[in-house]
């Protein structure tokens, strides 16, 4: 299985695709505002997992001790040492994912999904400012995430709208799915995606237009061998 963070990491994340069609907003995701509480840590730190120094090792103890998860399983890429830890709510469903660093040892990028009524754009824009960057994500023809990117975090922030005819962000709008990076990994994410500039409360559709304020780095194509 390869573990390899996706360069578009907008597209839904990893376990999204790899369950049988679970939904974005849902009780059963994890129950946590840490993201406003800073507790037990700020941002990008989640449970003392701070991406780019926690080993893997130390994380999956941090997990194992946590009483709110269960089905905790570690996965190993077929291509190098990188892994995966994958876990879940008890008695919910698959809610995080830490990924490791190519050598397998130290944390790189940690996911959460979380439940409804935890944490709102309005109150991440009080906690954290206006995000740099935005990008609209479509899942269905009713469900709909806006990612907001925080680079000095560095955080991507997905907050929750219907689909693409009625789909606006609000104050109100839901976070869904924290994503804890290394300022090397955000910066490779901003590098890999066409993004908006955050220009406040928007349609869905103005999210998804394709008139990019930033555009992706091109890297020029491996040359062929002689």
């Amino acid at each position: 299985m390869k573990l390899r963070l996706p360069a578009l990491l907008i597209l839904l994340v990893v376990f999204i695709a790899a369950c049988s069609t679970p939904p974005l907003r849902d009780d059963r995701y994890l129950n946590d505002n840490s993201l406003l509480s800073d507790t037990p840590c700020a941002t990008p730190c989640w449970l003392n997992i701070i991406p780019g120094e926690t080993s893997m090792r130390d994380a999956r103890i941090v997990i194992e001790d946590d009483g709110r998860f269960t089905a905790l399983e570690e996965i190993k890429d077929d291509a190098s040492e990188r892994r995966l830890l994958n876990f879940q709510v008890k008695d919910g469903l698959p809610c995080c994912q830490i990924y490791s660093t190519e050598d397998g040892k130290t944390v790189e990028t940690i996911l959460t999904y979380l439940a409804p009524d935890q944490v709102t754009v309005a109150q991440l824009i009080e906690k954290y400012g206006e995000p740099t960057y935005g990008i609209g994500v479509e899942a269905t023809a009713e469900e709909a995430t806006v990612a907001m990117f925080y680079p000095n975090v560095p955080l991507v922030a997905y907050a929750f709208v219907s689909g693409l005819a009625l789909g606006k962000v609000t104050e109100s709008s839901e976070v869904i799915l924290a994503v804890y990076l290394t300022v090397d990994g955000m910066t490779d994410i901003i590098a890999g995606n066409n993004l908006y500039a955050w220009d406040g409360y928007q349609k869905l559709s103005d999210w998804l237009d394709g008139n990019f304020d930033h555009q992706a780095e091109v890297t020029p194509e491996a040359e062929p061998e002689q």
